[in-house]
């Protein structure tokens, strides 16, 4: 959806913010099973309000019980908002939209109408000591809605709290633009500080708005970098205004595509430095992401495990990243991510996997990065101090089209399998979810018997041409776009930037045992 043609809806809005999202239609699976879903899709892709408001109201009578009621309900509230013309219209409009609220809908519908009130296209022509007011009125709702149990119903005990925690810190950035909207900048910039301490979602949304506050305090350089970082998702008018910043600093364009490319490959967050632990005895931590380049609530995993690859020695932990078609095709896709796909039953993007057993909840845009990155560390780093229940070696050297590799290890565990992984450190490709550079991209897979020799060979030259089989076969069967293509293909191999990881895992229960990395020299 482009943000300049109208605002995002209700579920964009949420997942932008960084915000569980409830409703079904956030959901990333492989096939969809309500009938709904693809009227749904092609109503809020309608650009005129009062279109798209005849076809929700029509699907919402079709479907009383849809599992993507909210996702409705905030699509319904979206265009009755845009075709209000005054401050008092919209308003009227979002008091019926709040009176309805059940369970965690009560605090999430006043962010929806905070968001949607402070996007609206007329902002310019409403009262703002007014915006601020019904902004901070939403607030407070909210707050009190967060008090209560019953808020909470359908949610997992154990997310309840982060739930918490996100819709709160969502509307300190609200506050922040209405608070900007009013002219108030020093008490914006303030609101924004408060807002990333507690951990709110650093995303296109809250850097355009640092920016703005920036810009108009007359601190130049800050502005643009932050108007640079929100280039980064493309959002609104960010690259423009970087670019026209750039230019007022440096006097002149060039080196301006350079320094935005520069600021995509980089980590949106400052990462805490590792420390080891100082009583390691040789346990390294296995994480597995399964992802799309076609999935935006990936987008935030995607780099939190970018953050875990950069900021965590091999020594301490092997990333694996398996690429699948969920929601839609992804030409990285090939029939080891199939394989390792089946053995967990995974039939949703982002799925988050750490030693085989532990699987930590949430995805989210790019805002969210952080917040992903220290929730798997506070998985990941207890359980480095663990003793061993065997330890693996590997060594892996490139000859022509074969990667050779030698491992071993101290003792047999019945009842587990032996992996070897074929790994490629970066791929460049850009999906729908605007991630350029996909880091430790799993390639290949081998199962090696602990009995047999300790020896196996990835014949790169076969990986290409059964992966591009692969990509071939799929195009045929895809069942969700007739006469589907693949626009490229992602199938051939680098001869340079490869790892090997090799990890031992129980049958039963997938309990990674333990894991370890090498670079293909």
């Amino acid at each position: 959806m482009n943000m300049k043609t109208r605002p995002r809806t209700a579920i964009a809005l949420l997942l932008a913010l960084g915000l569980t999202v409830s409703a079904g239609l956030a959901a990333q699976s492989r096939e969809t099973a309500y009938p709904e879903y693809k009227e749904l899709v092609a109503a809020f892709e309608l650009k005129d309000a009062g279109l798209r408001l005849k076809e929700l109201e029509r699907i919402g009578a079709a479907y009383p019980d849809s599992p993507y009621k909210e996702a409705i309900e905030g699509g319904i509230l979206q265009a009755r908002t845009e075709l209000a013309k005054t401050l008092e219209a919209v308003l009227a409009v979002q008091r019926e939209f709040m009176a309805n609220g059940e369970g965690p809908a009560r605090i999430q519908k006043p962010v929806i109408a905070a968001a949607q009130l402070l996007a609206h296209p007329r902002l310019g022509t409403f009262n703002a000591p007014a915006v601020l007011e019904a902004v901070l009125k939403y607030k407070g709702m909210a707050r009190e809605a967060a008090e209560d149990v019953s808020s909470y119903e359908g949610i997992p005990q154990n997310q309840r709290d982060p739930f918490k925690s996100q819709v709160l810190n969502a509307f300190e950035l609200m506050a922040a633009k209405a608070y900007l909207n009013a002219g108030i900048a020093p008490k914006a910039l303030e609101t924004l500080e408060s807002y990333r301490r507690s951990g709110g979602a650093t995303g296109g949304d809250y850097y355009h708005t640092l920016a703005v506050v920036k810009e108009k305090m007359s601190r130049i350089d800050e502005a643009y970098d932050a108007f640079l970082t929100a280039a980064v998702e493309e959002f609104e008018d960010s690259a423009d205004r970087a670019r026209a910043l750039y230019v007022k600093i440096h006097g002149r364009p060039d080196g301006f595509e350079a320094a935005l490319e520069a600021k995509s490959k980089a980590l949106p967050f400052h990462a805490a430095a590792f420390e080891a632990p100082a009583d390691w005895k040789g346990k390294a931590v296995l994480a597995e992401l399964f992802t799309g380049s076609e999935c935006p609530p990936c987008v935030g995993v995607d780099i939190a495990f970018d953050g875990l690859a950069e900021t965590i020695p091999a020594k301490y932990l092997a990333v694996l990243v398996y690429h699948l078609p969920i929601p839609r095709p992804d030409p990285m896709m090939n029939p080891a991510t199939e394989a390792r796909q089946g053995v967990y039953g995974v039939d949703r993007t982002p799925t988050v996997i750490i030693d085989g057993i532990n699987r930590p909840f949430g995805g989210g845009a790019r805002g969210a990065a952080e917040g992903r990155y220290a929730q798997y560390r506070a998985v990941i780093e207890p359980s480095l101090t663990a003793v061993p229940v065997v330890s693996p070696k590997v060594r892996a050297s490139l000859a022509g089209d074969t990667v050779n590799v030698s491992y071993d290890f101290d003792r047999t565990v019945p009842g587990a399998e032996y992996h070897l992984v074929l790994v490629q450190n970066e791929q460049e490709h850009k999906g729908g979810n605007g991630i350029a550079y996909h880091r430790m991209v799993v390639r290949d897979l081998l199962m090696v018997d602990p009995a047999g020799p300790r020896a196996a060979v990835f014949d790169l030259a076969a990986s290409e041409k059964a992966t591009d089989a692969y990509l071939t076969e799929f195009e045929k069967a895809y069942p969700r776009t007739q006469g589907f293509k693949w626009d490229v293909r992602r199938n051939v191999l680098p001869r340079t930037g490869l790892k090997v990881v090799f990890f031992i895992q129980e049958k039963d229960t997938k309990k990674v045992l333990n894991a370890v990395v090498a670079d293909v020299k």
